[in-house]
């Protein structure tokens, strides 16, 4: 996981480019066409110069990704953008990609990560998004 507190910005063009993308993305996911969201996101994703893990935008559009791929219970494949987006600038402490990560592994079996993961959600400001989800990650959360 790199340092948050510092990174470059992206040119203005590009990132008002994958700005509008994610946007578009979202409103395909909202639509409950996440195929169409998932091939927006990774849209947005070429227009990152590499190494792509160094630009703020790559965190949005991991996390995306990740968005959309537990949308279709692909949770392999989100847990893989998710654990991609920590290493990307201001994601670390996030509340939203810790949520996200703890669902992932907890529906893969991945307990003791997830109960981590879910700590990590909480302890960084997210305990109303925390409680908003279904009482089965709760229920991990206060298991011994």
């Amino acid at each position: 996981m790199i340092n948050n507190a510092s990174y470059q910005p992206l040119a203005n063009d590009i990132s008002n480019k994958i700005r509008r993308l994610c946007q578009q993305g979202y409103k395909h996911y909202d639509s409950d066409d996440l195929k169409t969201a998932i091939r927006v996101f990774y849209s947005a994703w070429t227009l990152l110069p590499k190494p792509q893990s160094q630009w703020l935008e790559a965190g949005w559009i991991l996390t995306a990704l990740g968005d959309a791929y537990i949308a279709k219970s692909e949770f392999k494949n989100a847990k893989e953008a998710l654990l991609s987006a920590l290493h990307c600038p201001a994601t670390v402490g996030n509340p939203v990609i810790h949520l996200r990560l703890g669902q992932c592994h907890y529906e893969l079996g991945e307990n003791d990560a997830a109960q981590e993961q879910f700590k990590l959600t909480i302890n960084n400001g997210g305990e109303a998004l925390f409680y908003q989800q279904d009482n089965k990650y709760q229920v991990l959360l206060t298991a011994k």
